[in-house]
């Protein structure tokens, strides 16, 4: 059901709160220094948007419980993790050099799109993607801007067994390339 549909069966004082509410709500993603929650949604829309039509968001589909973000029409499942150097609390005028680390411990199981559990142990997603973004600078720094984030593929047999974390200069340059933006 589209907005306007939606709109459409509240009638017009609750449709234009409804309205104003999308508004308010769009302000968090439309910010050059985004926090962590709302960072996350766009940047796994970054990846999705960027790798074509044939790959969706899990919660595009009803399945915000996925335990991938993204798939491919082909079964290829796809895990985003994000960090940036900046933060919305950071004053200073340079932020503090950060050390990011990425959560890749492996899981008991996961959640299917109809609601059941399925005991699976290990990583769920074939392909993880490790996005950082390393601009510090007050009034440079904008986590909207794809050229400013470097991306990292990784295929889940590379990632070390049964680590938990890894940290971004300690272990992803042996792994992979970083790319710069789309």
């Amino acid at each position: 059901m589209g907005v306007h549909e939606y709109e459409g069966n509240m009638g017009p004082r609750n449709a234009a709160r409804h309205r104003r509410t999308l508004s308010t709500l769009m302000r968090r993603y439309d910010t050059p220094v985004m926090d962590n929650v709302y960072r996350a949604d766009y940047v796994e829309c970054l990846v999705t948007f960027t790798l074509g039509a044939d790959w969706w968001l899990t919660w595009t589909h009803g399945w915000d419980w996925a335990a991938w973000d993204c798939q491919h029409t082909s079964g290829a499942r796809l895990e985003v993790k994000h960090a940036a150097a900046r933060q919305p609390w950071d004053r200073e005028t340079l932020a503090r050099r950060r050390s990011p680390s990425f959560d890749i411990a492996p899981r008991t199981g996961c959640w299917t799109q109809d609601g059941r559990w399925v005991d699976s142990p290990g990583r769920p997603a074939d392909l993880y993607v490790f996005a950082w973004h390393d601009e510090r600078r007050d009034g440079y720094t904008d986590h909207r801007d794809a050229n400013q984030w470097l991306f990292f593929v990784v295929v889940e047999q590379d990632l070390p067994k049964n680590q938990k974390r890894i940290g971004f200069r300690a272990q992803s340059n042996r792994l992979t390339v970083p790319y710069r933006g789309p």
